[in-house]
């Protein structure tokens, strides 16, 4: 059921996402830079706000941590397997996998790549300080707009 939370918790981890978009861009070499890495990252944002912060605002701004927290987890982890999935696609029409159950290991290994590509510790705690503050900034609608 749609409520303030829900919908605060969709526009400010969707906008998180795009900012978040905007500063992964910089790991990529401009030849390979993904172009649906901005739309894609943007629509994770919006759903894991939706589905997990919206869900659970209103029960307070402690909570509202951890809550923020797995939040920002989760929109980084569908965003490496989103990543990873479209680069095993590519290799995959490229024959350079043996069978289906290489390409599904494939996702696994790409998602690593990307991974320690953008392993930056200034990237991973903006990541989980902006999940929180989206996250209490949820909890606010989610409290005063149940």
């Amino acid at each position: 059921m749609p409520t303030a939370g829900r919908l605060a918790g969709a526009i400010l981890f969707g906008l998180f996402g795009w900012y978040m978009a905007t500063l992964c861009v910089r790991f990529f070499p401009q030849e390979v830079a993904p172009d649906f890495f901005l739309p894609s990252f943007v629509a994770i944002g919006l759903i894991v706000g939706w589905r997990i912060c919206g869900k659970r605002a209103g029960h307070g701004y402690n909570p509202a941590i951890g809550i923020g927290l797995t939040t920002s987890f989760a929109m980084g982890f569908w965003v490496l397997v989103v990543l990873g999935f479209s680069q095993m696609l590519e290799n995959a029409f490229d024959m350079k996998y043996r069978g289906p159950m290489d390409s599904v290991v494939g996702v696994f290994a790409e998602m690593v790549n990307y991974g320690t590509m953008m392993f930056d510790i200034p990237l991973i705690v903006t990541l989980f300080a902006g999940g929180v503050i989206c996250a209490w900034i949820t909890e606010v609608f989610g409290q005063r707009l149940p």
